[in-house]
C-alpha cells in the first residue's frame, strides 16, 4: 500500500543547533524506553548523508547490522519518488531542507520497520533446549517485600514462601494452597524463572513471565497467568504460552513413558502429564464459587477463548479496562461509605481498596482464610496510630537530650514491681516512637496509652503526665474501644493467627471497622 504523500518540498522546520542530539524512543501507552541513539545532524545536511543516517537508525531499531547495501537504494527511491508529491533527487536543495523534519523520519520508519521485520523474522517450532529441570532444583532467590508485594506462607508451595505482586496473586495463592486437587504449586520468580519468548506488537522480540506453576493430584500441570488485560500484547503472550504448554506436554509425556522412576499411577488418568495454560481474569475469579483448580480452569476457559479471538480486532488498550475499573470502584463504594473513602489520604485509600478487593476475591470461596485481607491494612493502621501519638505528645516533649532522658524515665517508686516493669517498657516504646521513629506494635501502643490516660489512676510524672493531659478528649473512649477491638482482632487472627479467620460476616464487619478507624484516628 502506497504511503500518504507529504506536502510540497520547501524549507525545513528544523533550525540550527547542536550537531549531536540524544534520541530516546518511548512506548506510546506505557512510556517505557524502547530505544536510544545519538542523532548526528550533519548527516542530514545532504541527501547521501541522510540515506546513511536513516539506514543506521533502521538497523538500530530492528537490531540488525550490514543492511546498507540493501536499504540504501530502497530509501533513496522512497525519498526521491514515493514520499513527496513530486519526484525529486537527493541533490535537490528543497529535498535536503526537508530531510531533518520529524514527519519525514516518522513516515520512513513507519514504512521500513515493518517491512524489515517481516523479512527478517522466522517462526520455528519450539524445541527443548535442555533436559527438563524440576522446580525443586531451583536455587534460593531473594525478593524485596512490601505491603504491595507481600510474601505468603503456604503448605503446598515448593519454596518456603510465595511472593506476590498484586491482590489477585495473593488470592490465587491462597486458593491453590487450599484447593483439594492441588498437589503442589510455586511462584514463577527469581533469576531462574520461566521466560517465554514471543513476537510483540510491531514484530518485536519480547519475553513473557507467567505467574505460577500448579501441579494437580491427577498429574496435570498448569501454567497460570493472573494479570488482567492491560495491553494489546496480552493475546500474543497467551498464544506463546499455549505453544509452550503444547511443547512441554510432549516432553513431559516422553519423560513419563521412558523414565522407570516415574510411577505409572501418576499418569494413569487420560491426558495426565499435560500442561494447560490457565488465564484467570479478576471478574471470573471473584464469581467462581468452586474450590478446585479444575473448576477454576473450566470457568476461565471462555475468557481465554475470547482473549485469543480478540487479537483479530486489535482493540486499543486505552479503553479495555474501563468497565473493570468502574466495577472495582463500585464494589469498594458498596462496602464502605464513600464519604469515608474519599476523605482518606491517597496512601490509606490505596490500602483500603486493596483490602476490599481481596475480600471480594475470597467472599465466594468456601473455607477460605480471610487474614490476607487485613494484611494490606496493617501498615496503614500502625501509621495512623503513630501519627496520632506524635501529634499529641511530641509538642510536650522536652528539647534537650538530658531532659528527654528524665521525661521518658520518671520516678516509679510508688508502684508495685510488676506494674513498674509494664510502665518502664511502655515509656521505652514511646521514646522509640517519638524520638527515634521506630516504635513497636504501634496500634497496641496507642491502646495502652489511651487505657492509661482514661482508666489508670496511678500518678506518674514525665511522659505519663503528658498522656493524661493530652489523651483525655471528647470521644476518647470511643477511640479506645475501636483501637482495642482492632488490636485484639489483629493479635488473634492476623499477627499471631491463633485462630483461622473463616467467618465471612466477621471478616466483613471488622474490615469496615478497620477502614473507618483509618479515618477516625487519622483526623
Amino acid at each position: 500500500m502506497k504511503p500518504p504523500c507529504l506536502s510540497q518540498l520547501g524549507r525545513g522546520a528544523g533550525g540550527e543547533g547542536n550537531n549531536v542530539i540524544e534520541y530516546e524512543g518511548r512506548h506510546l501507552f506505557t512510556g517505557e524506553v524502547v530505544e536510544k541513539m545519538q542523532l548526528n545532524l550533519p548527516l542530514l545536511a545532504s541527501g547521501i548523508g541522510a540515506v546513511s543516517y536513516y539506514v543506521k537508525q533502521l538497523e538500530t531499531i530492528c537490531k540488525l547490522r550490514g543492511l546498507h547495501p540493501i536499504l540504501a537504494p530502497l530509501i533513496q527511491t522512497f525519498l526521491e519518488e514515493i514520499l513527496f508529491e513530486q519526484k525529486t533527487t537527493l541533490f535537490d536543495p528543497a529535498l535536503v531542507a526537508r530531510l531533518a523534519d520529524s514527519d519525514v523520519g516518522e513516515h520512513l520508519r513507519a514504512v521500513f520497520v515493518p517491512l524489515i521485520r517481516s523479512r527478517t523474522t522466522t517462526t520455528e517450532e519450539r524445541l527443548m533446549v535442555e533436559p527438563p529441570k524440576s522446580l525443586n532444583a531451583w536455587k534460593p532467590f531473594q525478593v524485596t517485600l512490601s505491603e504491595r508485594r507481600p510474601a505468603l506462607e503456604a503448605v503446598k508451595t515448593l519454596f518456603n514462601l510465595v511472593t506476590c505482586n498484586r491482590e489477585l496473586e495473593v488470592a490465587v495463592a491462597k486458593f491453590c494452597d487450599r484447593a483439594p486437587d492441588v498437589a503442589a504449586f510455586a511462584k514463577n520468580a527469581g533469576s531462574q524463572c520461566l521466560r517465554i519468548d514471543y513476537l510483540a506488537s510491531g514484530d518485536r522480540l519480547a519475553f513473557y513471565t507467567p505467574d505460577f506453576f500448579v501441579r494437580t493430584i491427577d498429574g496435570h500441570y498448569y501454567l497460570v497467568e493472573t494479570k488482567g488485560r492491560e495491553d494489546r500484547d496480552v493475546p500474543l503472550k497467551a498464544k506463546a504460552a499455549i505453544a509452550w504448554c503444547e511443547a512441554a506436554s510432549r516432553v513431559t509425556t516422553e519423560v513419563a513413558t521412558t523414565n522407570p522412576n516415574v510411577r505409572s499411577a501418576d499418569f494413569s488418568q487420560q491426558k495426565a502429564g499435560t500442561w494447560h495454560y490457565l488465564y484467570i481474569p479478576q471478574g471470573v475469579f471473584e464469581r467462581m464459587a468452586g474450590d478446585t483448580v479444575a473448576e477454576l480452569a473450566r470457568a476461565c476457559a471462555p475468557a481465554l477463548q475470547n482473549l485469543l479471538q480478540s487479537e483479530e480486532f486489535q482493540d486499543l488498550p486505552l479503553f479495555v479496562n474501563l468497565g473493570q475499573v468502574d466495577e472495582e470502584v463500585a464494589t469498594v463504594d458498596s462496602l464502605i461509605d464513600p464519604a469515608i473513602l474519599n476523605a482518606l489520604p491517597s496512601r490509606y485509600r490505596r490500602a483500603a481498596d486493596q483490602a476490599v478487593m481481596l475480600y471480594r476475591f475470597f467472599e465466594n470461596k468456601e473455607g477460605i482464610n480471610y487474614a490476607p485481607v487485613f494484611t494490606a491494612l496493617l501498615g496503614s493502621i500502625d501509621e495512623v496510630a503513630k501519627g496520632f501519638l506524635v501529634r499529641r505528645l511530641q509538642p510536650e516533649m522536652p528539647v534537650t537530650v538530658d531532659d528527654q532522658k528524665a521525661w521518658f524515665s520518671p520516678y516509679l517508686g510508688n508502684v508495685d514491681r510488676r506494674s513498674e516493669d509494664y510502665y518502664r517498657k511502655l515509656a521505652q516504646n514511646l521514646k522509640r516512637t517519638l524520638v527515634f521513629n521506630n516504635g513497636l506494635s504501634l496500634i497496641g501502643l496507642l491502646r495502652s496509652c489511651l487505657d492509661y490516660a482514661l482508666n489508670d489512676t496511678t500518678k506518674i510524672g514525665g511522659i505519663f503526665k503528658a498522656l493524661q493531659t493530652q489523651l483525655r478528649f471528647q470521644g476518647g473512649r470511643k477511640v479506645l474501644e475501636t483501637v482495642t477491638r482492632i488490636n485484639d482482632f489483629r493479635n488473634t487472627y492476623i499477627a499471631h493467627q491463633e485462630q483461622e479467620l473463616t467467618d465471612k460476616n466477621l471478616a466483613e464487619q471488622e474490615l469496615k471497622i478497620w477502614i473507618e478507624a483509618l479515618h477516625m484516628i487519622g483526623k
